[in-house]
């Protein structure tokens, strides 16, 4: 399933070239030395990142519009090779993975072939406290179905798709009435991506590259599986003394609806900018993806269809999903009145995250 693009050279590039996503008016022009002092700036704080995190090798790309304005890697893809990371590179992205599989369900609701709100024991048959759900509570944290426990998180079972995947917690009791709590699920969004295999008769992987990553030209993006393509970061653990070693070997394919993608931040980019207007979706899907959902009390949560929602100290609203995986890690920010997509990830899971994405993000912002 790997499709490689055409390799750029050079760590540092600054390019101004449109995004392979959905039409939509160009940013206004600033002047070329008022970007390069935002670039300075942003470059400072990726830069004191990575130094005090020791992180192997991280990525960011930022765009304004349809335009990239500053696309950077630091530090190793592979240290054992000296292989640098660039903004082409594939890490592991951990749960932003939730945002494909989001971006996916909207497509097919478009196309009719599943419904947000119908139980989804209509499109699988499930045992009945699952069954009774629906893809609007599963895509919104809000159906009950339980998060990692123990050491499942470091899997090492093989699974040949979502549906296989079911057999580790589809047997498992509710930890709430579905609708009446927030709780954050990443086996709920294995078992959208069941849901939607299910309901096309299509594999799931498949299901993404058609509706998805082709159309916006992600073509870094793939499921991770053994046997890595030439750009796959290598994967690291940084240790509390900063010493760097190898993370150790697990199967990501028990949880690839929900964090199973390796990614570059080119791309994420990409999957950022789906949200600025119509295009890709139209804009009714845009506006349910991106307001946040309420529970059966009335009261509001913070996520709407995968993306979490928020306001910054400004008063300024921002969509954001950050994921950590075992050797890896990354987040994408997006302010869609600015018009502004930041993504960032690293080779190896250390406490950075939305905190780095908005610093980033506030040199670009204009005041």
């Amino acid at each position: 399933m790997t499709r490689l693009g055409a390799s750029r050279a050079g760590v540092v590039l600054l390019l101004t070239s449109g995004l392979a996503c959905a039409p939509r008016p160009a940013a206004a022009p600033r002047a070329s030395t008022s970007l390069a002092a935002e670039v300075d700036s942003a470059r400072k704080i990726a830069r004191a990142l990575v130094d005090a995190q020791r992180v192997p090798g991280f990525a960011v790309t930022v765009s304004i519009g349809e335009s990239v304005v500053w696309r950077q890697g630091f530090g190793s893809a592979d240290l054992s090779v000296k292989r640098p990371a660039t903004p082409e590179t594939q890490f592991r992205i951990g749960s932003v993975s939730k945002i494909i599989t989001a971006t996916l369900l909207m497509r097919l609701v478009e196309e009719r072939r599943v419904e947000l709100d119908a139980p989804i024991g209509r499109y699988l048959s499930l045992p009945p406290h699952l069954a009774g759900t629906t893809l609007r509570q599963l895509a919104g944290h809000l159906a009950g179905v339980r998060h990692y426990r123990g050491n499942e998180f470091l899997g090492m079972a093989h699974f040949s798709s979502p549906r296989e995947a079911l057999s580790i917690f589809a047997g498992d009791s509710l930890i709430a009435a579905p609708g009446s709590r927030y709780s954050y699920s990443s086996y709920g969004y294995n078992l959208i991506g069941a849901v939607l295999e299910s309901a096309t008769s299509t594999p799931y992987v498949d299901l993404v590259e058609r509706e998805v990553l082709v159309p916006l030209g992600m073509t870094k993006t793939v499921v991770d599986v053994d046997g890595a393509p030439p750009d796959r970061a290598h994967t690291y653990a940084v240790g509390t003394d900063g010493m760097i070693s190898d993370a150790p070997h697990d199967d990501l394919s028990g949880r690839w609806p929900s964090g199973g993608f390796i990614s570059s931040t080119d791309d994420l980019v990409r999957l950022g900018s789906s949200v600025l207007g119509p295009g890709l979706l139209n804009a009714r899907s845009l506006v349910t993806m991106t307001t946040p959902q309420r529970l059966t009390s009335g009261a509001p949560t913070s996520v709407g269809i995968g993306w979490r929602v928020s306001v910054d100290s400004s008063g300024r609203r921002y969509l954001h999903h950050g994921g950590t995986s075992n050797g890896g890690a990354a987040f994408l920010l997006v302010y869609p009145e600015q018009r502004l997509v930041v993504a960032m990830a690293s080779n190896a899971f250390t406490p950075w995250g939305e905190r780095d994405a908005l610093a980033i993000a506030s040199v670009f912002l204009r005041r």
